[in-house]
């Protein structure tokens, strides 16, 4: 290929519009007169999603085979980011024999709630915890030549509304918490490309947002790759490449070219602008292309081992009465059909295909355990089917020990809709109750992507979390509860008793404009500022064996802060712990969270041994950002280091003195102060104060707009009639999932047609057209939101009136 510079003075106008847009789901495309070929970009965050049809598609019929890897929330509470790094190689090795460019992940946003539907996508409710993970990934994939993209940029902590909805942070609260994971990949990292997520961030889509995506991205940052769009997300494509959008994915939307080719031409999108996207484009390509074995191949078991060593080291053992580990000896009942349907993954665009799985009932059998086993419930329902809770409670009669294989399934949290609570299956919760009513020993065996209420904990043995550990999750859950392996993960989230107790409450899914009011209080910083009794801290994990932390000591050297302890391991067997390292803030003139995560490490121990371990920080990490000043402040005064077991588990620590800045402009009023001294759940005034605008208020639009959600449709009758037939054709589908015979193809069909229903409703028009690759153009956008509003002259005018694009290079 030539160089940049000589294809930018070769490729026309036309050619450069269609090289910032995807051909269809997956490929963009190439201008084959001059070498340029296409790239091939896909799905996902825990393995590689191939699909062999050009139009995508969710069935696992429709996927190449991949390796299945735990999902990201199970991969950060392993609290080894080593882990991510030798995934990422993993499933690029695979991207490199299906002739994959750029595989769409990580996903870095923050947990802001715990219902959000894709939360076992993300990593943390930390950033520096989601920055550390997103790092390794991207340079373990990017290490075997195939480029990542990390999503989704940015406050995008909502699956509701996330095609429509407004993100109104706090400035501070976007640079702290919401922004730093996505800047520490990009710096240390260097994704080929960054993907905008679908939402509008303080009232300007993340497509065409310039603050975002130029001068914090790209001027602060140096971020010098491609930034590609959500599928879907385009809103203005003009003011999209004038921002710094350069991908329109899945493209094939002639409006959107059409439009950048006049703006070029009138000079309403200068060229050199243009220019700037296409060259950064031609970067990717000359990054893609010549580094990689294209069609090499790899060992699918080597990998299936990886995957099942990671969620070894995942699995958070959240309670232990001494029942685990088993002996073996024991007279077990098994309830739960998630024994032989084990949940190992999430729903939506990162469905993979594996070419096996071993669930918890292959890995008792081939150990030749001997159990009893009853379903108790169906997965796949929340609804009591009380002759299946009659067998199990009968079965319980001739048990010790009971075994409950449970958690959520992907009917109820999934990518494209929020969890409406907290709360299992009452098929589940209810069984549960009845079997511990009996007086046995009850172990819970945990799938779930997210935390979950735990009415009955109290009353439960043992609970050993899996969350969603991959294909191999059954072997390593055995491995688990019969200690061939013990238990070291750690919680990278907080988990609330109810979801009444978090920061984001009083607002979560109200309307589309969500008020991030709780500013920097996320997570951990929250629950410690208003004083919460958490089911479990952040951090926290039990283990079969116990550690002790002694000798602390620290020292600086220029901007590093060095901090060492002694680990010994004090219990009856080997096992890792996981050192956390937190500072507490001094009292200054902002407000602060009481105390932030500034370091971990993960050691492994033999009984009776010990080891210093030496944990690093900046001191200006414990800067804040100065939303009057517009930079990062550190203060003076006296801090406090704490080395955790957990952020409620603090074991030894120290006071420093830093030295930092004895004056700076203080950024807020006496009322923010006071209203944030102690973080408020909603105060809308001092809220508003502290964003820098009035906050918007939802009304609802007398006329409908492409900008409308499908289900703002059924205001009128004409919409309505339209909101039916649409969501006739896609309940079609689901409907004939549920006709197909038991089998993994049905259950798949079923789980992502029911992902398309509950979705739908919330996409707005605009994006069904900009995510059907020119299927449903913008002409019939613009005359179904003309119908909806009673003119049906002028809707069916535009509806008929036809456009021929201009070809393609590839068909001309």
């Amino acid at each position: 290929m030539k160089s940049k510079k000589k294809l930018l003075n070769l490729l026309t106008i036309e050619e450069k519009a269609a090289l910032l847009e995807g051909i269809d789901s997956w490929n963009t495309n190439g201008i084959p007169r001059l070498g340029i070929p296409k790239l091939f970009l896909t799905d996902g965050p825990h393995g590689l999603r191939k699909v062999r049809s050009a139009g995508g598609g969710f069935a696992v019929s429709d996927n190449a085979h991949s390796t299945a890897f735990p999902t990201s929330v199970t991969v950060a509470s392993s609290w080894n980011p080593e882990f991510a790094k030798r995934m990422g190689e993993a499933i690029a090795e695979e991207c490199n024999a299906e002739e994959v460019d750029v595989l769409l992940a990580p996903g870095v946003n923050i947990k802001r709630s715990p219902l959000c539907g894709r939360n076992f996508e993300y990593y943390s409710e930390d950033p520096l915890v989601s920055g550390k993970f997103g790092t390794a990934f991207v340079q373990g994939v990017q290490s075997r030549g195939v480029g990542c993209s990390v999503k989704h940029f940015a406050a995008n902590s909502n699956e509701n509304f996330r095609f429509v909805g407004n993100s109104i942070v706090d400035e501070r609260a976007l640079r702290e918490i919401y922004l730093r994971a996505f800047e520490s990949v990009v710096k240390e990292a260097k994704p080929y490309t960054v993907m905008c997520s679908y939402n509008q961030l303080n009232g300007v889509f993340a497509s065409q947002n310039k603050n975002l995506l130029s001068s914090i991205l790209r001027e602060e940052w140096g971020y010098e790759g491609v930034v590609l769009t959500d599928w879907g997300a385009t809103c203005d494509r003009v003011e999209g490449v004038l921002a710094g959008c350069d991908l329109d994915m899945p493209g094939g939307v002639w409006h959107n070219r059409k439009t950048i080719i006049e703006a070029a031409k009138t000079g309403k999108l200068p060229m050199h602008k243009l220019d700037q996207a296409v060259e950064r484009m031609l970067g990717l390509v000359e990054q893609c292309t010549p580094k990689k074995p294209k069609g090499g191949g790899y060992n699918p078991e080597s990998h299936a081992q990886l995957s099942c060593e990671i969620a070894k080291d995942s699995a958070v053992l959240l309670k232990n009465d001494g029942t685990l580990p088993l002996s073996g000896k024991e007279n077990l009942l098994v309830v739960g059909e998630m024994f032989e349907k084990m949940r190992y993954q999430g729903a939506g665009s990162s469905l993979i295909n594996p070419p096996k799985v071993i669930t918890p009932m292959n890995a008792f059998d081939e150990r030749g355990i001997s159990y009893i086993y009853e379903k108790g419930f169906r997965c796949f329902y929340t609804e009591r089917d009380t002759k299946l809770e009659q067998a199990a409670l009968n079965a319980a009669k001739q048990a010790d020990t009971i075994l409950f294989f449970g958690g959520l399934s992907d009917f109820e949290e999934s990518e494209g809709f929020d969890r409406e609570h907290m709360r299992m299956g009452d098929n589940q919760t209810e069984l549960l109750n009845a079997l511990i009513a009996t007086g046995k020993k009850v172990i819970l065996v945990l799938f779930a992507g997210a935390p979950v209420e735990l009415p009955f904990f109290d009353k439960l043995s043992s609970m050993l979390n899996m969350y969603l550990p991959g294909m191999y999750g059954g072997e390593a859950a055995a491995a688990l509860l019969y200690g061939e392996v013990t238990p070291s993960g750690k919680l990278a989230e907080s988990w609330p008793m109810h979801n009444s107790n978090t920061s984001c409450y009083a607002d979560y899914n109200r309307s589309a404009n969500s008020n991030y009011y709780e500013s920097i209080y996320v997570g951990y910083r929250f629950y410690d500022k208003a004083g919460t009794t958490l089911r479990f801290p952040f951090g926290y994990g039990l283990s079969y064996t116990s550690f002790q932390y002694s000798n602390l000591s620290f020292s600086q050297s220029g901007e590093t802060i060095t901090v060492k302890t002694d680990v010994t391991n004090i219990g009856g067997c080997s096992g890792s712990e996981v050192i956390q390292l937190y500072v507490k803030n001094n009292r200054g003139k902002v407000f602060k969270a009481d105390k932030e995560l500034r370091a971990f490490s993960k050691v492994f121990l033999a009984e009776g041994e010990t080891k210093t371990v030496e944990l690093n920080f900046n001191q200006s990490d414990l800067s804040y950002w100065n939303v009057k000043e517009q930079r990062w402040v550190l203060e003076n005064g006296t801090y406090e280091i704490a080395v955790a077991a957990s952020a409620a588990d603090i074991r030894l620590n120290a006071s420093i003195t830093i030295t930092g800045e004895k004056e700076a402009v203080i950024p807020y009023s006496a009322d923010i102060m006071a209203a944030y001294d102690k973080p408020p759940l909603s105060i809308p005034s001092a809220f508003a104060e502290l964003v820098g605008y009035p906050l918007p208020v939802a009304v609802s639009k007398s006329k409908l707009t492409i900008e409308s959600t499908l289900a703002e449709f059924k205001r009128t009758l004409m919409g309505r009639i339209l909101y039916t037939g649409v969501m006739h054709v896609i309940q079609k589908d689901y409907k004939k999932a549920q006709a197909m015979p038991d089998s993994l193809e049905r259950d798949t069909r079923m789980k992502n047609s029911h992902f398309v229903v509950k979705m739908m409703p919330y996409n707005s028009i605009r994006s069904m057209c900009m995510s059907s690759g020119g299927k449903f153009t913008y002409q019939t956008a613009i005359g179904f939101a003309e119908l909806a509003n009673g003119n049906l002259i002028k809707g069916l005018k535009t509806l008929l009136k036809r456009e021929k694009p201009l070809p393609l290079p590839d068909e001309q």
